[in-house]
């Protein structure tokens, strides 16, 4: 089998993603999620590599690192074997636990990163009666408290104060007609630069590719989509998905 070929970060910034096999649970209750994270704290050290942004749930993780491809690969290969070994013996199972290596995403402007820390900390909103800011398993209580697994003087210089930070993630504006609203000077995106946007969210290597999901998982893409002020007719052209398609989907 071929080895995947990842695109690499002039910033070594990477917006990382893995998930359960056929989209299986992958942490059964706290006690995994903190073995987990012990485990990524543990190798964070190890292999040189820093997190800037984390959530866990239940059957994916994101992560946003700083390092060089290499190390990044090493990082997530020690974390998902290591893991996947711990979760396999304590739950009485066999086989694969983890969908593929891992998706990556490089990022390489301020905006891209302020939106990919967002999107990494509003993801429990994907559980239906979930605040984000109240969820323990990501790092957003780490950014305005202290700091534990994550580095998070970096993003904070980018943002430029707490204040800002917490106002940028209730930005959110699904109803919004532009398709950034991390900047008060960023204007509507173009295709090209809306496909580069909509891969980082979604954490896919091709947007043409949501056509083929399953109804249930191509929604919550164009939902994502929406979410961050993708407007339905872009979205329509970018993805090849029929306009009234987009427009009805929902989570």
């Amino acid at each position: 089998m071929s080895t995947k070929y990842r695109k690499q970060s002039d910033a070594d910034l990477y917006h990382v993603t893995i998930r359960g096999v056929a989209k299986q649970i992958i942490f059964e209750d706290d006690e995994d999620r903190r073995f987990f994270g012990k485990r990524m704290r543990l190798l964070l050290a190890e292999c040189d590599v820093k997190l800037y942004a984390w959530c866990f749930m239940s059957n994916h993780v994101h992560l946003l690192l700083k390092s060089g491809i290499g190390n990044v690969t090493a990082f997530m290969r020690k974390l998902q074997t290591s893991y996947a070994m711990y979760f396999n013996k304590r739950h009485d199972r066999t086989g694969h636990l983890f969908q593929h290596r891992f998706d990556s995403v490089p990022i390489e402007t301020d905006e891209q990163l302020l939106t990919t820390v967002r999107y990494i900390h509003r993801n429990p909103e994907d559980i239906p009666g979930q605040e984000f800011d109240a969820y323990e398993w990501s790092s957003y209580r780490e950014y305005l408290n202290h700091p534990f697994i994550s580095e998070t003087a970096f993003v904070m210089t980018v943002f430029g104060s707490r204040d800002a930070f917490i106002l940028f993630h209730h930005s959110w504006a699904p109803d919004s007609r532009k398709a950034r609203d991390i900047h008060p000077t960023c204007k509507a995106v173009s295709d090209k630069e809306a496909i580069e946007l909509a891969k980082d969210l979604l954490g896919v290597g091709s947007i043409s590719a949501i056509a083929s999901f399953d109804k249930q998982e191509r929604n919550r893409c164009l939902t994502t989509l929406k979410r961050n002020g993708l407007p339905i007719a872009q979205i329509a052209r970018i993805t090849g998905i029929g306009r009234n398609i987009v427009q009805r989907a929902k989570q």
